[in-house]
This record gives structure tokens, C-alpha cells and sequence, in this order.
């Protein structure tokens, strides 16, 4: 989207956008990121006060990115991804808002991991691993038209039984 787009969309004279963002269109980008980072991280943290263990929350979590997802006619996924996946790699600014964002999400997610008995280590594997299938979960449910795939996969994230990448690391050595 162009810049002049986003100054139409919003009704916002050229000027002020040029204030309130003097490096231009990569700034206002790495604000937006930032900013949907922010809500989802908050949303992240009012589903974990409702639901503290990690089944429940990603049970739940699950439930609600399905609804959400179906909801959108399958429009929508994670706010981050195509900007991510399509200007990150060559705009260090934007790169590094996507990366505290995730950074975020995954934090709640190793928290609820650590308050349910794993050592931080394990924890912060399973946070990794657990962003990793949302993510990727967001893509194939849009894709297959579907929530089902979304939920059950969300869902299992919170099992205890899936192994943390520091227990196979260590089987490794």
C-alpha cells in the first residue's frame, strides 16, 4: 500500500503523516507492527488471567483464532505475517518491531509454561515451538477454508507431553 493509500484511507493530511513520521512509510510500518503486537500481546495476557494453565489457555486460544478466523470469511491471520514475510528482511527498523512482537507473545507463553512446572529452559522451547504452530496453523487454516486444523493444533500446544527442544537437544550430545 502506498503512502498516498494510506493517507485516503485515513482522511489525514500529507503533512501530519510526515510529523508524526518523518522516516516515512517504514516508520508508520514499524509503528503498525508494534501496535498490533501490543494488542495481541494484550489479548495473550487477559487469556491467561481467564485461563492459567497451559491446557486451558491454549485450548481456548485456539477456539477463540478459530472463531476469529471463520468470522474474517478467512480473510484475516496473524497482523504481522505479510508484512513480515514481505519487507522485514530488508528494513532493519521493521525487522526488529516484528521480532520484539513475537518476542512478546512468546514470553506469556513461557510464563504459563514456567507457572506450570517447567524449568525456563523447556519453557522458552515450548513458547518457541507453540508460536511456531500457531503461526503456522493461522496459514493452513486460512488456506483449507477451515478452523478445525486451527483449533486442534493451538490446543496441543498445551499438552504436557510434548517434548521441549532442550530435552532433545540433550539427547544429542
Amino acid at each position: 500500500m502506498a503512502v498516498a493509500d494510506v493517507l485516503a484511507l485515513s482522511g489525514a493530511p500529507r503533512g501530519s503523516l510526515y510529523h508524526h513520521f518523518p522516516e516515512g512509510k517504514v516508520a508508520l510500518a514499524a509503528a503498525a507492527v508494534e501496535a498490533s503486537g501490543a494488542a495481541v500481546r494484550r489479548h495473550l495476557l487477559r487469556l491467561a488471567a481467564r485461563h492459567p494453565t497451559p491446557k486451558a489457555f491454549f485450548r481456548a486460544y485456539g477456539e477463540a483464532l478459530g472463531d476469529w478466523m471463520a468470522g474474517s470469511n478467512f480473510r484475516d491471520g496473524c497482523p504481522l505475517a505479510t508484512v513480515m514475510l514481505e519487507a522485514a528482511s530488508e528494513l532493519p527498523a521493521l525487522q526488529a518491531a516484528g521480532q520484539a512482537a513475537f518476542r512478546s507473545w512468546r514470553a506469556v507463553f513461557a510464563a504459563l509454561f514456567i507457572d506450570a512446572g517447567d524449568a525456563p529452559a523447556a519453557a522458552e522451547s515450548r513458547a518457541l515451538r507453540s508460536l511456531a504452530v500457531v503461526e503456522g496453523a493461522l496459514l493452513l487454516a486460512r488456506v483449507q477454508q477451515s478452523p478445525d486444523l486451527l483449533r486442534t493444533l493451538v490446543a496441543a500446544c498445551g499438552d504436557n507431553n510434548w517434548p521441549s527442544l532442550a530435552a532433545e537437544d540433550s539427547a544429542h550430545e
